[in-house]
């Protein structure tokens, strides 16, 4: 869709899922013949180390097949959170504008021409960005049931209701709605539980015809999560934007009572 080597694009993709670098290679100063992680570069603070080294061995054409193998990966991981084409663009372009504010802080050469050569992929990327979200949606859309893409769109609702109930058992944190450090391994733990017991849940309504519109139920999760990012500066702006989502979809309301179910199950078997 965007025009751009095959076999370049096949020699990135293997540098970041494969065989990444040698350390030394990315940074000659390292004594070592170990490499570099998978899927080196995606962070931030890694980019800058990954774009040149790239930029050295492949170019432009390798630097931009760099970056959209970093965005396809990020939209991968978007789809599976169930957000629509609105929201993933926004979190691409804040992934690549992370990546050029990364690059300002180098006074390395290649990386001062890096901001231009990242805004110019980002123009590139928004011509064709229903498209390239739709090819991954079709991926996606293959090893995901509905109930799974709402499962992974339900976190942020699991987690509020976990911190809760771990706030009110004394593991609060030393800042707003948060928990204590000492309280994070308890946190994963009814977490990941929550999360096991509200796919079992969901799939039970929808056998039973309590939940019949797994789209609409997106767009309510969806709803909340962008209004909840421009509206709500403390959690009790996000319980209410959550109820007033409540209150327009039935369907929404039930799967905020079967996370509440999930995660009072959940901590009632941890014996917390």
């Amino acid at each position: 869709m965007l025009g751009l080597s095959t076999s370049i694009c096949d020699s990135i993709d293997r540098l970041v899922d494969v065989e990444p670098p040698l350390i030394r290679e990315v940074e000659p100063s390292w004594q070592g013949e170990e490499r570099l992680w998978r899927n080196f570069g995606y962070r931030k603070t890694e980019f800058p180390l990954m774009y040149s080294y790239v930029y050295r061995r492949f170019g432009l054409e390798g630097v931009k097949c760099l970056v959209v193998h970093y965005v396809l990966d990020h939209v991968e991981g978007l789809l599976y959170k169930g957000f629509d084409n609105e929201m993933i663009r926004d979190e691409v372009t804040a992934l690549i504008y992370s990546y050029i504010d990364e690059c300002r802080t180098s006074r390395e050469e290649v990386l001062s021409e890096a901001i231009n050569n990242l805004e110019r992929i980002l123009v590139e990327l928004m011509r064709r960005f229903d498209d390239l979200v739709s090819a991954v949606r079709g991926e996606v859309d293959l090893r995901l049931l509905p109930v799974d893409v709402i499962v992974n769109a339900s976190s942020d609702l699991i987690g509020i209701r976990v911190r809760a109930v771990l706030i009110s058992r004394g593991y609060r944190g030393r800042r707003g709605f948060t928990v204590s450090r000492s309280a994070f391994d308890k946190y994963v733990q009814l977490y990941n539980r929550a999360k096991q017991l509200l796919r079992q849940k969901l799939n039970g309504a929808i056998v039973n015809h309590e939940i019949t519109d797994p789209q609409g139920l997106l767009e309510s999760i969806n709803n909340v999560k962008k209004r909840s990012s421009t509206e709500a500066r403390t959690i009790i702006d996000v319980m209410r934007i959550i109820e007033e989502e409540s209150s327009k979809n039935r369907e929404f309301r039930k799967l905020l009572e079967l996370v509440g179910e999930s995660v009072k199950e959940a901590t009632e078997s941890s014996q917390l």
